[in-house]
C-alpha cells in the first residue's frame, strides 16, 4: 500500500501544483476557471489577422472573439491603417469597442474609457471613463494611465478659486491633489511609451507642477521621446523651439532637421515655407547636416503603417 502511494506522489503534487497556476492565472486574467480555454486559445491560439476580411472579421466579433472585436472596432475609425479601414463610424467603433472591453480585453478598456471622456460615439461620461480606465490600468494598459492622468487633469483645471474665497485653502490643496494624482498616471504612462503622456510631462516640467519643479532640459527629453513615437505636436514643438532658443539652445540644424520630420509625416502647408526661411539662415553646410539627420530621426521612427498595426495588435 505504501509503495503503491508513492508512486502516487508525483502525481498528486502535480496536481496541485496545477491547480494552483490555474486558479492563479484565472485571477490574473480575471477570468472564470470553465473560461480558460477559450481564453488560452483568444490570446495564443486564435489565427485573426488584422487585415482580415470585414465579412470574416465581423462573424468572429460576433462569436465572441474579443480580439475581433477590437479589431472591427478600430477599423472602423482613423487610427487604422488606411489600406484596412472599413469606414470610420464613431458609433460602429464605440459598439464594438465596448464589447471587447466587457469581454476583458485590456486595451479596449483604455480606449472605452477615452471615447467616454471626449464623448466619442455616444455621450461624455467621466465616471465610466475612470471605471474603464481603472480597469486597463489595473491590467497595465498605458491608455487607463492616460485617461485616469486627464481625468485628474480636468478637475485640477476646474478648480479656479476667487482670492478672497473662504475656502481657498482647501480649493487649492484640492486642485494640487489632483495635479499630484494626474502627473503619477502620466509618468506611469510615461514610462510604458504613450506619447500623450510623455507630452504631458514634458509640459509639466516646461511649466513646472508641484513636486516637479521647471527644467527645461527634462521638458526637451520628454517631447523627444514623444517625437520618436510620431507625435505631430512635441515634432513642431522642438523644431520652433530649437529654431528660435526658447527653453532651449539654439540649434538650427535640429530645428531644420525636426521641420523635415514633420512635413514627412504630417505635411501640413504651413511647414513647408517655414522649412524655406529657416534654410536661407543657415550654411550649406548645416543644412546638410539637419538632412541626415532627419533621415536617422525618421529611420528609427516607426513607420506610419506599423505605427497603426501597432494599434490593431496591441499586447493583451
Amino acid at each position: 500500500m505504501r509503495r503503491k502511494l508513492l508512486r502516487l506522489r508525483p502525481y498528486v503534487i502535480a496536481s496541485f501544483v496545477g491547480t494552483i497556476l490555474i486558479v492563479d492565472l484565472s485571477n490574473q486574467w480575471e477570468v472564470p476557471i470553465a473560461q480558460l480555454p477559450g481564453e488560452l486559445h483568444d490570446r495564443y491560439v486564435s489565427e485573426i489577422q488584422a487585415d482580415a476580411k470585414p465579412a470574416e472579421l465581423l462573424r468572429q466579433a460576433e462569436g465572441g472573439s474579443s480580439q475581433a472585436q477590437y479589431i472591427y472596432a478600430l477599423r472602423h475609425t482613423a487610427y487604422a491603417p488606411v489600406d484596412l479601414q472599413i469606414k470610420d463610424d464613431q458609433k460602429i467603433a464605440f459598439t464594438w469597442m465596448n464589447k471587447a472591453a466587457e469581454n476583458r480585453h485590456a486595451r479596449a478598456m483604455g480606449v472605452v474609457a477615452l471615447y467616454y471622456f471626449r464623448g466619442i460615439g455616444g455621450t461624455k461620461d467621466d465616471t465610466k471613463a475612470n471605471d474603464w480606465a481603472t480597469k486597463a490600468a489595473d491590467k497595465a494598459q498605458p491608455m487607463g494611465y492616460r485617461v485616469l492622468g486627464d481625468l485628474a487633469k480636468a478637475k485640477a483645471d476646474a478648480i479656479k478659486p476667487a482670492k478672497d474665497a473662504p475656502d481657498l485653502k482647501q480649493q487649492l490643496a484640492e486642485r494640487e491633489k489632483q495635479l499630484n494624482e494626474a502627473y503619477l498616471q502620466y509618468l506611469r504612462g510615461a514610462n510604458a511609451g504613450d506619447r500623450h503622456c510623455l507630452r504631458e510631462m514634458a509640459k509639466a516640467y516646461e511649466t513646472g507642477q508641484p513636486g516637479m519643479p521647471q527644467n527645461y532640459r527634462l521638458a526637451v527629453d520628454y517631447y523627444t521621446r514623444a517625437a520618436m513615437r510620431r507625435d505631430p505636436k512635441s515634432i513642431r514643438i522642438l523644431s520652433d523651439r530649437y529654431e528660435t532658443g526658447d527653453r532651449t539652445p539654439k540649434e538650427l540644424q535640429q530645428a531644420y532637421a525636426w521641420r523635415l520630420v514633420l512635413i514627412e509625416i504630417e505635411d501640413n502647408a504651413i511647414d513647408a515655407p517655414k522649412l524655406g526661411d529657416l534654410e536661407k539662415k543657415m550654411e550649406l553646410k548645416d543644412v546638410q547636416a539637419g538632412q541626415e539627420l532627419a533621415i536617422k530621426l525618421i529611420k528609427d521612427m516607426p513607420s506610419d503603417t506599423s505605427d497603426a498595426l501597432a494599434r490593431l495588435n496591441p499586447a493583451r
